[in-house]
């Protein structure tokens, strides 16, 4: 098995039912689709339905976003919590093993205040130890994994407080105990992120190269790192400044075998005025045009 170009309406700006999704997924060639459980539950859709369309159109499945606000305060993080063994077993259903959260880039100490004893580092150190060990507990049981992922930008952070983790690099002080507690856990490496952060592509693989749950990418809009905007960025391979080829070249030299999403989010200017369909194939000409040979 090789790594696969996924279709994630939501990461290029569309609301797409999850039926729709995998139409259009497979009119424009991609290999999987990414689902967004949570709402495709509420819409009462038939999960199994949608597996059996998946499967007459050839499509694997890719990912799920995860439906838990574990960066809030506890009673949200309770009840999204309680929902999240129905979310992982539709996902299971519709062949969805793989999903993925971002971490704090600075400390909050208001947020971790009650969560541990100590000072507030190891405080938010504990505060991701306890909430995403509660998470990847549930998701194991349904054979799920999950991807953490950074937020590079430097304006993501409000320098009010002291940065926490920003870099892959700094994902290390969290493998230990995690990983070690929770072997579904592993990264969610992005591009995007990658270049904000001024990190190489082996940053991401921070934690091994059997560690890579997910994979997003898009190019950055700016050269100038301190200026870039989380919300704000290109398809990938568009200006060449985010190195998407070198990481997809280096995830193929791996064994990387998981779904790749391009992720340019509803800004991207190449897309705008675009329809559901146009947009997805622009999407994966853009994935064509930093695809490694050796994943062919």
């Amino acid at each position: 098995m090789v790594m696969y170009a996924s279709w994630n309406a939501r990461a290029v700006g569309l609301s797409l039912s999850a039926g729709e999704s995998i139409e259009v997924a497979a009119r424009t060639g991609f290999a999987g689709v990414d689902l967004l459980v949570c709402d495709l539950t509420k819409s009462n859709a038939d999960p199994m339905e949608l597996r059996s369309r998946m499967d007459d159109l050839g499509l694997r499945g890719g990912a799920w976003p995860l439906p838990v606000d574990w960066r809030g305060n506890n009673a949200r993080f309770r009840e999204d919590l309680r929902r999240l063994p129905r979310y992982a077993h539709i996902a299971a259903l519709l062949g969805l093993t793989r999903t993925g959260t971002w971490v704090l880039p600075e400390i909050d100490p208001i947020l971790v205040a009650a969560e541990a004893p100590g000072d507030s580092f190891a405080r938010t150190v504990a505060f991701h130890l306890d909430r995403l060990g509660e998470i990847a507990t549930i998701l194991a049981d349904h054979g799920s994994t999950l991807g953490l992922e950074i937020i590079g930008p430097d304006t993501a952070r409000s320098g009010a407080q002291p940065p926490f983790v920003h870099r892959y690099a700094h994902l290390a002080q969290l493998k230990g105990q995690l990983r070690d507690r929770h072997s579904n856990v592993g990264v969610l490496v992005d591009a995007f992120h990658l270049f904000a952060a001024g990190e190489d592509p082996e940053a991401g693989l921070v934690w091994g190269d059997n560690c890579v749950v997910w994979v997003h990418v898009a190019d950055a809009v700016s050269p100038e790192r301190a200026r870039l905007l989380d919300h704000r960025r290109a398809l990938p391979g568009e200006t060449g400044l985010a190195n998407c080829r070198g990481l997809l070249e280096l995830l193929a030299l791996r064994g990387y075998d998981g779904p790749v999403t391009a992720e340019p989010l509803a800004a991207c200017e190449s897309l705008r005025g675009l329809d559901p369909l146009a947009t997805a194939a622009r999407t994966m000409a853009s994935l064509q045009s930093v695809w490694p040979e050796t994943a062919v």
